[in-house]
């Protein structure tokens, strides 16, 4: 078996490889389908190529003639397919080539059941109508590139074209043999890596880029062509042994993908792609600038502006989720201003395909909308229109999570090129999510860092705290003292009334002095094993007479059964007063006054215990929300502003959060404590046994 009847049996196998690895796809495309047919046809070329030189068999060889006038008719309907926009100019013009090559085809088909299939004039006719018709479609396809959606596909179009007409080349010397002259199968290699092109090419949802191609493309052939010469050369210098030469230069092969591989990668990125070169080295710069951040807001301006600084992003922009997730809060910019708030529950489908763990891409959810949209799959395609809408609101062409080392998605960064469609290649999204990794530590690390100054603040004010309690509650009590006497031996009506409000004031004073301690010291307690529901009972029996004699309905929906989660009992129970006391203060000028209190879990099995205090007030006004839990903010004309500030940190110490939710109707507070993992089971030790040992057996 000679080298060229071998390269045939290979280029069959390969060939029949290729059209099975679209075709065995469960949804495929109708570009796929056309791709999987020009498989089968190449490979069944040279299958029968094959055959007829083994076999010495005039019918297949007929046969492989035939096969041979079939292939550039398979290969247009594929181009015709890979064209897209059937009505466009682009796509008529190949669907007029398709006609005319299927006459011509059919006139050269009758001429094979003939005595006349053997005529040089023949032959050479098929030579012609090869060359006219695959150099035609190629030429349309090339022009079709200007005219393609985004940068990226217009140079994939432009790439395919030059590089199947150098495949199509190099495939004329296969029909040489038609007109008796016989060559080296050079051609037969470049003829498989342009199918492997168009597999991958076809294969991958999202267009592949030129920088894939040629990366695999070079490798590929390089390798191929050192392969086949260290085979040659052991062949010819070293016998027959063909196993174990194949041994050896694969091992010479597989030595040298990797570096092979690599160092081609980055001679095309300097050579070929500089925006990608360019690209690289400013997000690692970038990544580079970001580890060393600590404060937050300085972090949003160093990605902003690092971004912009690549000359690959008109537009950017960071989110950051709010402390009760229920919005994402814009943090920083680069480009026109995208809105100040992402509400959670509209973005949920973005939300949820991020959770995944991959970037979403805006033009592949157009895709595949318009798939679905296709196959009559209403649902999923309200669910990627949602995605979409979400990323038009946002401005932004791709958009990255931002994760905890919990896997937690606390953030959202957004990019996009407004000067084309499709502006990002996988790679460069790839680059782009490690950015987002980066960020994502930084951010971690500069939370930390906040609560070490937190820390750190907190015990500096516990100091000043007593001191300052110390300074201002002496001559407090010797106030309230005086003012007391005073009132013992009174003769000014009005007299009483001022001295009854310096008491009042001082009292007030007093409390303030006490919250502002409550606040400095920490809030750790003593944790212990707590049932929400009973906690909740006895503290309602404490504020009873508060609520009645405001005239308040106090509803109670106590789950029953709950968990038991771990909190100091006492601070449990001076959040819950701080809560219904501020929603009896929030009912007071309502007609509905109503207050209610409820417990439940979150999660199967249950990962979380909630406590919720609903009101029926005026609800909490937007410019306050975001300062709610920040110490002396307050809406009250006599609040200290500490009540919500001592019980966020109370809850915090032992894991959980506080949220809320206001509406115009009213608010309701969530406290959400998480569930502790149940104990690790202790291993049954084995039942002790007792040996019997009789006289006879008992030792001396």
């Amino acid at each position: 078996m000679d080298v060229r009847l071998q390269t045939a049996l290979i280029a069959a196998i390969v060939s029949l490889s290729l059209a099975a690895s679209v075709l065995v796809r469960a949804r495929k495309r109708r570009d796929q389908w056309l791709f999987g047919i020009f498989g089968v046809n190449v490979a069944l070329w040279y299958a029968t190529r094959f055959l007829a030189t083994w076999l010495d068999e005039h019918l297949v060889a007929r046969l492989n003639l035939a096969l041979g006038i079939t292939l550039p008719l398979t290969a247009v309907a594929f181009f015709a397919a890979f064209v897209g926009n059937p009505d466009g100019p682009g796509a008529q013009r190949m669907q007029r080539l398709r006609r005319a090559a299927a006459g011509v085809a059919t006139g050269l088909l009758l001429l094979t059941a003939t005595p006349l299939h053997e005529h040089l004039l023949v032959r050479a006719t098929v030579l012609v109508y090869v060359v006219v018709v695959l150099f035609t479609s190629l030429g349309l396809l090339y022009r079709r590139a200007p005219q393609a959606a985004s940068r990226f596909e217009s140079g994939r179009l432009r790439f395919l074209a030059v590089v199947g007409s150098l495949a199509a080349l190099f495939a004329l010397f296969e029909y040489l043999p038609y007109l008796g002259l016989e060559i080296p199968a050079v051609g037969t290699i470049l003829v498989l890596v342009f199918l492997y092109m168009l597999a991958q090419s076809v294969l991958r949802y999202r267009l592949i880029d030129l920088y894939e191609l040629s990366g695999r493309l070079i490798v590929l052939t390089t390798l191929a062509f050192v392969l086949a010469g260290i085979l040659w050369g052991l062949v010819s210098f070293g016998g027959g042994q063909y196993f174990l030469h194949a041994v050896v230069a694969s091992l010479v092969v597989l030595l040298l993908f990797d570096p092979v591989r690599t160092k081609l990668g980055e001679k095309l990125a300097q050579l070929l792609f500089r925006e990608r070169h360019a690209l690289e080295q400013s997000v690692a710069v970038l990544r580079r600038r970001v580890a060393r951040v600590l404060e937050v807001d300085e972090l949003g301006d160093t990605l902003m502006n690092g971004l912009q600084a690549s000359r690959r992003v008109t537009h950017a922009c960071i989110y950051l989720a709010d402390v009760g997730r229920q919005s994402f809060q814009l943090l920083a910019h680069a480009g026109p201003p995208p809105p100040e708030r992402i509400e959670t529950a509209p973005a949920r489908p973005l939300l949820d395909r991020l959770a995944q763990g991959t970037p979403v891409v805006l033009d592949n959810v157009q895709r595949q909308l318009e798939e679905h949209r296709d196959r009559g799959e209403d649902r999923q395609a309200e669910t990627l229109y949602e995605i979409a809408q979400t990323m038009q609101a946002m401005n932004t062409s791709v958009c990255l999570a931002l994760r905890s080392q919990d896997d937690d998605l606390f953030g959202l960064l957004g990019v996009r090129d407004e000067r084309m469609l499709d502006a990002f290649a996988p790679e460069e999204v790839q680059l782009l999510a490690g950015l987002a990794a980066q960020a994502a530590i930084t951010l971690e690390n500069s939370r930390l860092y906040e609560e070490l100054e937190e820390r750190d603040r907190l015990a500096a004010l516990g100091e000043m705290a007593a001191g300052l309690a110390h300074e201002i509650r002496n001559p407090l009590g010797a106030i309230k003292a005086s003012a007391q006497y005073l009132t013992e031996d009174s003769e000014d009506e009005h007299r009483d009334e001022f001295l009854d409000i310096i008491v009042e004031e001082v009292d007030r004073l007093n409390r303030v002095v006490g919250s502002f301690l409550d606040y400095a010291k920490p809030a750790s307690g003593n944790p212990a094993p707590t049932d929400i529901d009973h906690a909740v009972e006895r503290t309602v029996q404490l504020v009873g007479p508060e609520v009645q004699a405001a005239g308040v309905r106090l509803e109670l929906r106590l789950a029953g059964e709950l968990p038991l989660v771990r909190v100091d009992i006492e601070q449990l129970r001076q959040v819950l007063l701080n809560l219904v006391r501020n929603a009896l203060e929030a009912v007071q000028d309502r007609d509905e006054r109503r207050v209610r209190i409820q417990t439940m879990t979150a999660g199967d099995p249950a990962r979380e215990v909630l406590l919720l205090v609903e009101d029926t007030g005026g609800g909490i006004p937007a410019h306050v929300r975001p300062h709610l839990f920040v110490p002396f903010v307050t809406t009250k004309q006599k609040g200290t502003g500490l009540g919500l500030a001592i019980s966020q940190r109370i809850v915090s110490a032992v894991g959980g959060r506080i949220e809320v939710r206001s509406r115009d109707d009213g608010a309701t507070f969530v406290v959400r404590f998480p569930v502790p993992p149940p104990p690790p089971e202790s291993p049954v030790p084995d039942e002790p046994t007792m040996e019997l040992v009789t006289p006879e057996a008992a030792p001396i």
